[in-house]
């Protein structure tokens, strides 16, 4: 699932049953909900497993519930007389089991507490294969989980989103991954309606009169049942491309098949790699992609039928960014990837959730690098491995691969260390033990749990195998503990007069250890990792790498006797750690910044800055590498500095008072002047894509951040002539054109954007027109936007909460908009789904100012998150880091512009 080594079981509770914690929300389960003790299911019973599952839905768009029946071959391992299963807001009657030509009637009870019913039987139940049918009958949902509705110009379609435990809200089943069964599936909808599930149709009957078919689909694989698909809707299919033995299409609602193409080009290209890679052919009949306005998530890898967010997937190949392209290429390649690694081998227990999704998110960057080299993906990862960084250095951190008791702590994993930390660990680990033995450990393990599930611990020991070494004691530091390295190198001479590099690693934190929390100081100060330490030294005109195995808190590896003229320490930010050179390793370092490849240059100003959050570093070292990138033209180097100054005009700036922000802003013109000056705001129809790319942060910086008066007088001269006359933006830069613009405050401006939004045909040129209004940061733009957040008819429900995080990163948007998120908080509860709900939570602290920190608390206290607790405490964390910054950076920041 895009967005965004768990331990193999070891924090599992044997056993059904735990005492029970008040849901939040109970749901309408039927037959009588039982008063029993209280009870938490962790775990269905072991002796109960489903072999095959048939389900029948009745499903209508215009409808706002749906039933259904279901029939499970279950195999029974020891005598019993109740069965345990998912069970969530559904209604359930008509239950009866067949055992041996017998047929006995069962008594549902349901435990709304655990999600659960447990059906009871009046006599004890055989050790064998046993059929249980039943009746369920549910709402359609509409916060983008289980079944949910949505509408597109007015015409309703349906949809589910089951991942990671809403299949049970969806219709009764064993909704743990590690369980898998053969699905049979068969849908009655209105006729005139396209039918989508995970197999390919076997069958289409008239239902009789009144205007209804049931669709009927072969029976699937073994899957899970977080990966069972079902969409009802007016869907137009693209014709069929093939990659092998498997037909790709493209489905889409009405009138956008022209923006499918590039997608269903790179799914051929994708596919194709994929099987070469891990040599199995595609393993489902069939391959179809659903493009959805809303969706809660950037894709959903059911098996045979991926679906989208349509601004994912969809393009206007004309007016798409390279950045558009690339990330449609990469969550493409990276559900395709699922296919093999999720699906055909699935993970057995939550706790490994981050393997399915790091290896994923690792391969779609080899398989897009692989397709379109010229892209350079790898250097927009090392943009995303900063988040993962920046969280990962909080005391609220977890581990790659946390305990995870129940379904619901699963939730709160679904973030930057899942997905981006987990796949610069598979990153780091690929690199040392050679691409080829990598990719050989990562065959054996596919084949040998074929349409099983497996854990981390099975990954490592077929690595260990190929390899030769154990594999598990390797990454067992990274995934099992939370918190990564700080690697400080530097090179002196040893005793006997060589030239050596001193490396030294502790854990890296932005706050210190409570104060008198001694055993946290002490466990941080003894936390040690195995690194894979690959380093460059240069001289001259002349680099090459440097490798070593550190694991100690302190070694040195020795060097030739011509000490080099510098050393990086993360060479080509392969090693998931921060960095520091000293400052006469810095001086050097600066000195020599051509020299380093560009994925260096973008991890070290990430590095820089990181090191200035945590006090280890004074604010004129960023800045006087920021400076030092004047004349750079990679544009994702300079985008890596555009975060920089960005986070300082967001967090410090503001703090040191309106002459402090005003010098820092006219600072930041002067750098990068000379590069607007030889841009402009408009290239050459054949510019190259890397040109182009540099020009879009150029604008950014000159118009966004320094607000140049040149540069937002000419975006706003474009803004208004595009939407008075529709005339295109200059191609790659029209994010950057309308968001200038807007920060103009222009009222027809803002009516011009809605009035934009609501009629856009593209999801990029929709989302672009929707998100420049978060420059509309005070007084009654504000207010309007704020209002646009809420309107379930301008936009799909994600694209206003992205709206909403972004204002959340306004100085002067953020306590206007902390006090409406506030007030429509239970609404928004009641249209996304928690996770999501979550990440704008977690936004909260970008710009508000630290001292509401206790009002935050205070508010979540009463109105608990249902995905947890703990980006509550990042919350928290990240106010504290604010206010430690601002009293200890603010007056360095002021002598540097004074200066």
């Amino acid at each position: 699932m895009a967005s965004s080594g768990h331990p193999p079981n070891s924090s599992h509770v044997d056993g059904p049953l735990l005492k029970k914690r008040q849901a939040r929300r109970p749901s309408s389960a039927a037959g009588k909900s039982t008063p029993a003790r209280p009870r938490r299911t962790i775990r269905l019973a072991e002796h109960v497993r489903p072999e095959a599952i048939d389900l029948h839905f009745e499903l209508d768009p215009g409808r706002k519930d749906f039933r259904g029946d279901a029939r499970y071959r279950i195999r029974l391992g020891r005598r019993c007389r109740h069965i345990e299963m998912h069970s969530a807001e559904l209604r359930i009657s008509a239950v009866r089991l067949r055992v041996n030509d017998e047929s006995i009637v069962g008594r549902v009870e349901a435990h709304p507490e655990c999600e659960t019913i447990v059906l009871r039987f009046d006599r004890l139940l055989p050790a064998d294969e046993v059929v249980l049918e039943m009746r369920f009958r549910g709402r359609v949902r509409d916060d983008l989980r289980g079944l949910y509705r949505s509408t597109d110009r007015k015409e309703p379609w349906i949809a589910s989103q089951l991942c990671p435990t809403d299949a049970r809200r969806f219709f009764p089943c064993f909704d743990e991954p590690g369980t898998k069964a053969h699905y049979t599936i068969r849908v009655t909808a209105p006729a005139d309606q396209t039918v989508l599930s995970n197999a390919p149709i076997s069958n289409r009957s008239a239902t009789g009169d009144d205007g209804h078919r049931t669709t009927s689909f072969e029976t699937t694989p073994l899957l899970s049942a977080y990966l069972i698909a079902v969409a009802v809707g007016p869907f137009e299919a693209s014709p069929a491309a093939r990659c092998g033995q498997t037909a790709i299409r493209v489905y889409t609602l009405p009138g956008r098949q022209p923006l499918a193409r590039f997608a269903r080009r790179a799914a051929v290209e994708s596919l194709a790699r994929l099987e070469r890679w891990f040599k199995i052919p595609h393993p489902y009949p069939k391959l179809d992609l659903l493009a959805l306005p809303d969706f809660a998530f950037g894709a959903m890898e059911n098996a045979g039928a991926v679906f989208f967010r349509d601004s994912v997937m969809l393009l206007d190949e004309k007016e798409a960014s390279a950045e558009d392209r690339m990330r449609a290429a990469e969550t493409i390649a990276h559900e395709l990837s699922h296919m093999w690694f999720g699906n055909l081998v699935t993970m057995a227990w939550w706790n490994d959730l981050w393997l399915n999704e790091s290896f994923a998110t690792w391969m779609a960057y080899e398989i897009v690098d692989d397709w379109q080299p010229d892209w350079r993906i790898w250097h927009e990862f090392i943009h995303r491995r900063e988040r993962a960084l920046e969280l990962d250095a909080l005391r609220s951190s977890h581990p790659i691969a946390p305990p995870i008791r129940t379904a619901e702590e699963a939730h709160e994993n679904f973030d930057a260390i899942t997905y981006t930390k987990g796949a610069s660990v598979l990153r780091m680990l690929e690199r040392y033990l050679g691409a080829s033995t990598f990719r050989k450990g990562v065959r054996l393990y596919i084949r040998r749990h074929r349409e099983r599930a497996a854990t981390a611990s099975d990954l490592w020991s077929a690595l260990s195998e190929v390899a030769g070494l154990s594999v598990e004691e390797i990454v067992a530091p990274w995934t099992l503990e939370m918190g990564h390295p700080i690697v400080r190198a530097e090179t002196r001479r040893n005793r006997e007069g060589n030239i050596a590099i001193e490396l030294r690693q502790e854990r890296f934190l932005v706050l210190p250890s409570r104060r008198g929390n001694a055993r946290a100081k002490r466990r941080g100060a003894g936390q040690r990792w195995s690194i894979p330490w690959l380093g460059r030294v240069g001289r001259g005109s002349r680099s090459r790498e440097i490798r070593h195995l550190l694991v100690r808190s302190r070694q040195t590896t020795d060097l030739e006797a011509t000490p080099p003229e510098w050393l990086y320490a993360n060479a080509s930010e392969a090693g998931f750690f921060r960095v520091d050179h000293g400052e006469e390793g810095f001086a050097r370092l600066l000195h020599a910044l051509p020299k380093l490849s560009a994925l260096e240059r973008i991890g070290w100003v990430g590095h820089q800055w990181a090191l200035v959050r945590a006090g280890r570093a004074r604010i004129a070292s960023a800045l006087d590498l920021i400076a030092a990138l004047e004349h750079e033209e990679d544009p994702d180097v300079l985008a890596a500095a555009e975060r920089v100054l960005a986070l300082l005009l967001e967090r410090l700036a503001p703090d040191c008072g309106p002459e402090i922000e005003a010098r820092l802003r006219s600072w930041i013109a002067q750098i990068f002047e000379t590069q607007f000056a030889e841009l402009g705001l408009e290239g050459p129809r054949r510019e190259n894509a890397s040109r182009r790319r540099r020009r879009a942060r150029i604008v950014s910086i000159g118009g966004g951040l320094a607000r140049a008066d040149a540069i937002v007088v000419a975006c706003a001269e474009r803004a208004r002539d595009h939407l008075a006359t529709g005339n295109p933006l200059p191609s790659g830069v029209g994010d950057e054109i309308l968001r200038i613009a807007a920060s103009t405050g222009a009222a027809p401006l803002q009516t011009a954007l809605l009035a934009a939004v609501r009629n856009a045909t593209t999801p990029q040129s929709r989302r672009r027109s929707l998100f420049a209004l978060a420059a509309f940061d005070h007084g009654k733009g504000l207010r309007c936007t704020l209002r646009a957040t809420i309107d379930p008819g301008l936009a799909p429900a994600v694209d206003r909460a992205t709206l909403l995080m972004l204002l959340f990163s306004s100085p002067r948007a953020a306590e206007t908009t902390w006090n409406h998120l506030q007030r429509v908080f239970s609404k928004l509860e009641r249209q996304l789904p928690p996770i999501l709900l979550a990440r704008i939570v977690g936004s909260v602290a970008n710009a508000l100012p630290s001292d509401q920190a206790p009002l935050v608390r205070a508010f979540f206290a009463e109105h608990p998150l249902a995905a947890g607790s703990r980006v509550l405490d990042q919350v928290a964390e990240e106010f504290a880091i604010a206010k430690r910054l601002r009293a200890r950076a603010g007056k360095d920041l002021r002598r540097y512009l004074e200066s």
